[in-house]
């Protein structure tokens, strides 16, 4: 069961480094395009649709990095309780905890996912050519990132006892290091 763990976080590594960087060419482009936008409107010219995709980018960077912060406990919390339990009661009530929140994660990705089939239809009201459900599409997918990184942490939890803290650094694991736990 430790090996499935290690390989489970080994690929967690690996995704989670695809969100980072894909968060990274999100938050250049989102700073360009306002930067460019407010560049623009001294020189009173308007990019009318420069406002929208702002907007649609901000819902993808949100969502990621809801997703990467499920992989590092970084979600609010209530750890005055959670530091006070000790043992048994203290996993069991992680257990439950995300026992409830893996059946709420597979709950908002399907109905997430039925949502963006209901907008591909539906376009951009300043980008008549781009569908919604290209930027909705974020939903499921950063669900099922957030459900995968809950399922580790169910398994380490059942297995060591309590979740592995992972550190927040780029030094802290590279996707090609094998993590030990």
């Amino acid at each position: 069961m430790k090996a499935l763990i290690q390989r489970l976080v080994f690929v967690g590594a690996w995704i989670d480094k695809g969100c980072q960087i894909f968060l990274g060419i999100q938050a250049a482009l989102l700073l360009i395009l306002v930067t460019v936008q407010i560049a623009l409107r001294q020189l009173d010219v308007s990019i009318s649709w420069a406002t929208e995709l702002s907007c649609l980018l901000f819902i993808w960077m949100s969502l990621l990095g809801s997703a990467i912060s499920s992989r590092y406990l970084l979600h609010i919390g209530v750890d005055v309780l959670k530091d006070r339990l000790k043992g048994k009661v203290k996993r069991a009530i992680l257990f439950v905890s995300h026992f409830i929140l893996l059946i709420g994660l597979i709950i908002f990705i399907f109905s997430s996912f039925e949502y963006t089939l209901a907008q591909i239809d539906h376009m951009a009201t300043t980008m008549p050519k781009i569908s919604l459900a290209g930027f909705y599409c974020s939903l499921p997918i950063c669900g099922v990132i957030m459900l995968y990184y809950t399922i580790i942490q169910l398994l380490e939890l059942h297995v060591y006892g309590d979740m592995v803290k992972l550190e927040l650094s780029p030094e802290a694991e590279e996707p090609g290091e094998e993590v030990v736990l």
